[in-house]
């Protein structure tokens, strides 16, 4: 889709502005929706099971930042297969790409979808990108990737198995999963369960600056050795 038309379908439905995410080796410009509280009734709904699905996605959260800051420094991720699971604004995924990897951008919401791409075509790194509406429940591809990125995915525990899931089915041999978590006490778990599957893990800290708010993340790398 031309960015023309895809500013255009954002315009119809949200207020935006542009963040520029100042990293180590470059600027991102990401446009995000002004005042996502305004949109929490209209965006929010009940699931089959009665769980109530909020819109967290239009929110530029601080461990996307970290997350970002984390792929801007890594040496390189050349032609390198990257997923990125619940994209939201595409941040992530986007200093990825912008690194030389091929990214797949993926969300349960196709509106994070629509600007996910909008802002990979503002920064100019749509080669070798897609974007897949996918419930990471179901993986709707094949195929593994040597780098699976996710910020702010494992703050509820039913979410944990699928991801992990995700992960097991996923991620390459010697492959590593990358996943930012502003220290709440809750995901603790969720990395237990990936240390006795066998994965091994390594813990970065970061602060991510968001309207003058610090918020101290931990971007884990996740590996699968064998």
């Amino acid at each position: 889709m031309h960015i023309n038309e895809l500013q255009r379908r954002l315009v119809e439905r949200y207020p935006l502005r542009q963040e520029i995410i100042r990293l180590a080796k470059r600027d991102i410009a990401i446009t995000v929706v002004v005042d996502p509280d305004q949109f929490l009734d209209d965006l929010s709904r009940e699931e089959i099971n009665g769980a109530l699905r909020l819109p967290y996605w239009a929110y530029l959260w601080p461990s996307s930042i970290a997350l970002a800051r984390h792929l801007d420094q890594m040496e390189t991720l050349e032609s390198q297969r990257v997923l990125e699971i619940g994209c939201g604004f595409g941040l992530a995924g986007i200093a990825a790409s912008l690194g030389g990897g091929r990214v797949m951008f993926t969300d349960y919401e196709k509106d994070a979808l629509l600007f996910a791409q909008y802002n990979a075509l503002q920064n100019r790194c749509t080669e070798g990108a897609s974007f897949v509406q996918m419930d990471w429940n179901a993986s709707c591809f094949n195929g593994r990737f040597t780098r699976i990125l996710a910020a702010d995915v494992v703050y509820e525990e039913k979410n944990w198995k699928p991801i992990l899931a995700l992960i097991q089915k996923h991620l390459a041999v010697g492959g590593t999963a990358i996943i930012a978590e502003p220290n709440r006490a809750n995901a603790d778990g969720f990395f237990d369960l990936l240390t006795h599957r066998g994965f091994t893990s390594e813990e970065f800290g970061y602060t991510a600056l968001l309207e003058e708010d610090p918020s101290t993340i931990t971007v884990y790398c996740v590996r699968r050795e064998e």
